[in-house]
């Protein structure tokens, strides 16, 4: 009966150090795309910036 316990918890372990590689694995998948997204805010935000430096009020303006 011992053993069997023994297993059990094994097993609870190996599932929890599964999903913490799974995780793991996930993170570094999308990090390529993370940054990407970032850097892409970045750049909105600077476009967003210097069309109020010239006078827009509206991103839609400029495309009047």
């Amino acid at each position: 009966m011992e053993d069997l316990s023994m297993l059990e918890q094994e097993i609870k372990d190996t599932e929890a150090h599964l999903t913490e590689l799974k995780k793991q694995y996930r993170e570094k998948k999308t990090a390529g795309l993370r940054t990407a997204i970032e850097a892409r805010q970045e750049a909105d935000k600077l476009i967003r910036e210097e069309m109020k430096s010239l006078g827009y009020t509206s991103s839609f303006q400029l495309f009047r």
